[in-house]
């Protein structure tokens, strides 16, 4: 990774925490695009170039969506497909770690403004996509392929029941507000 890729990633770390810091303080729909940039100490210009929209913001603690499929992708070609899947999980889930606080919070945001909810919703779809497209490449099968696509959806799935992933001390509790 370059300079400028270091760069830019440190700028794009520094408006998360500067969002989640006032999201979780102020509130989601209580703080504006403009409040995150005056906190992250940027220009408005910088913080939509790095997000162009609030939701795609509330949205940044999930990371990439393409994450899962980038591990699978680099998962041995004679490992079986569940295995590999499996490893492609776990590996997203470690990247995600966070506090128990922290997921707290970012649930009761979710739970509290519906329309972030439906930007997650966007994000699983996505990943789900990027997945599925993996997972038919990895087996030789056509993109769209009806069993590539159903692999990748038992892994997200599991990914949406467990959420962001505890620390060691917690129990799971997923990004869902049903009780469990």
């Amino acid at each position: 990774m370059g300079l400028r890729e270091i760069n830019a990633e440190r700028t794009r770390q520094l408006i998360v925490e500067a969002a989640m810091e006032l999201f979780f303080t102020r509130g989601y729909d209580e703080t504006t695009m403009e409040d995150v940039a005056a906190h992250a100490g940027i220009g408005n210009s910088t913080l939509y170039r790095y997000f162009p929209t609030k939701d795609q913001l509330g949205s940044s603690l999930l990371g990439d969506p393409g994450l899962m499929a980038e591990e699978l992708a680099s998962r041995p070609v004679d490992e079986p497909i569940e295995q590999a899947l499996g490893r492609a999980l776990l590996a997203f889930l470690q990247t995600r770690s966070e506090d128990r606080q922290r997921g707290e919070s970012f649930r009761q945001l979710l739970s509290d403004n519906p329309r972030l909810g439906m930007r997650v919703v966007e994000w699983l779809m996505e990943t789900h996509d990027l997945l599925s497209a993996a997972v038919a490449a990895r087996q030789g099968r056509e993109p769209g392929d009806l069993s590539s696509r159903a692999a990748a959806w038992s892994a997200v799935f599991v990914l949406q029941e467990v959420g962001p992933p505890p620390t060691p001390a917690t129990p799971a509790t997923g990004w869902s507000s049903r009780a469990r």
